[in-house]
This record gives structure tokens, C-alpha cells and sequence, in this order.
């Protein structure tokens, strides 16, 4: 399978770009943690993500996380060794449930890129 995806190194964090689709993901290293944003059309779509079945795919394929909330939003944290594969979970859950998802208005992103 080739690259689903671009990556940009910003210096302190990393965002990773689909062609065709707008989605980013923002990933900030803190120790062996990963910091996991997602910015899907302009909204953060991962409450809705987790009331999806995406917690029971990325069991599946043994990709563990965790979600914390600050005042930017919610976010993912994953070790080094997850990022690859919640990154593709991520990008395949949007491309399959994109219908739902495009019409569920979720919080606004604090961030930019």
C-alpha cells in the first residue's frame, strides 16, 4: 500500500495531509507520548469518532490510545509505536462513515496550521 498521506515537519509538531480529503492530523512528541489532533473540515471530529466503532477497530488491529480533553479540545495521546496505525484507523473510519460525519457539527479547532 503506498503512502495514504503527506507529512509536513513544522519544528515542534508534525501534520499529516490526505490528498483529496480535508483532513489534518497535528502531532506534538511529549517523552514517549504522542499528542494527536484532528482537524477534520474545520471541526474536530473525534468525539464522534469514539461513539463510532473506532475504539473497536483499533483493538483490532492492536493500535492503543487514549483521549484527554484541554481547552484547544479533545485530543488522542499514542506511543511512537501507534502513531502509523491510529493515523490510518483515523483516515479510514473518516473515508468510511464521511456521510455521518459531514453532517454532525462538531467543536471548532483552536488550532492552525
Amino acid at each position: 500500500m503506498s503512502n495514504i498521506y503527506n507529512i509536513e515537519d513544522k519544528g515542534d509538531y508534525m501534520v499529516y495531509t490526505f490528498d483529496g480529503l480535508d483532513l489534518k492530523i497535528k502531532s506534538f512528541e511529549n517523552g514517549d507520548s504522542i499528542y494527536v489532533y484532528i482537524k477534520y473540515k474545520e471541526h474536530n471530529p473525534l468525539l464522534s469518532i469514539l461513539l463510532g466503532d473506532f475504539a473497536t477497530e483499533c483493538k483490532l488491529d492492536s493500535v492503543e490510545f487514549e483521549t484527554h480533553t484541554e481547552s484547544r479540545g479533545m485530543y488522542a495521546i499514542v506511543t511512537k509505536e501507534h502513531l502509523v496505525g491510529f493515523i490510518k484507523e483515523v483516515y479510514f473510519f473518516i473515508m468510511e462513515n464521511k456521510s455521518v460525519l459531514d453532517r454532525v457539527s462538531n467543536e471548532k479547532f483552536g488550532w492552525e496550521i
